[in-house]
């Protein structure tokens, strides 16, 4: 994982949250421990974040009130509010994390754990740790289909992507359905009718 700012970008409709700014971006800055806020129309920063130590893996709730931003020495997800750009919490991610997934309905997190091949699945209501899942070396980017019922991990070393159930039984949860080869390096995977994987050297879907 390269140093300095993490190329964590996300579009955000923050209607409900700030009716007047709904075009936001939000950036993860690794080395500066802080999230910048883009104003979309504007093309500009129009704000900074203060979060935990090295700041990457970042997503908004589906409600637009919230961000989730991994904060990798902390071993957490912090929890800021979208209106007033204050810390409220956090949730557990297991060691290092990486990258994460929310679910359609926002009620689980999938947390990639770089440096213990894991994938550990978070229940955001009680804030507790479900499942920790065995992945390939350096797991990486994450994503989980719009049913749900499916999530894809990438391992950037193994340069697999490792596929299983988002089932409510942990037992089937823990268990990885699919093995897929994909490119060298395999960084971040993304759903659609079909889940795609960007790779250093190749683009597999």
């Amino acid at each position: 994982m390269q140093t300095g700012m993490i190329l964590s970008l996300l579009l955000a409709a923050l209607a409900a949250a700030a009716p007047a700014r709904a075009d936001v971006a939000y950036v993860s800055n690794e080395a500066d421990n802080t999230i910048s806020v883009i104003d979309l129309a504007q093309m500009k920063t129009v704000g900074t974040i203060p979060v935990g130590q090295r700041p990457r893996g970042i997503a908004v709730t589906k409600d637009g009130k919230r961000i989730l931003v991994c904060v990798g020495d902390d071993n957490a997800i912090q929890i800021v509010d979208a209106a007033t750009h204050k810390i409220t919490g956090t949730l557990p991610s297991g060691p290092d994390p990486e990258t994460f997934a929310l679910s359609p309905a926002g009620d689980r997190i999938y947390i990639a754990n770089e440096d213990d091949a894991l994938v550990t699945v978070i229940d955001v209501e009680g804030g507790k740790v479900v499942a920790r899942i065995p992945t390939g070396v350096e797991p990486e980017g994450m994503a989980v289909s719009p049913d749900g019922k499916t999530v894809v991990n990438t391992s950037e070393t193994t340069n697999m992507a490792h596929v299983f159930d988002a089932d409510r039984s942990i037992e089937r949860v823990q268990r990885i359905r699919i093995l897929v080869d994909v490119g060298f390096q395999p960084q971040f995977a993304c759903k659609g009718q079909v889940f795609r994987v960007c790779a250093r050297r190749s683009l597999v879907s």
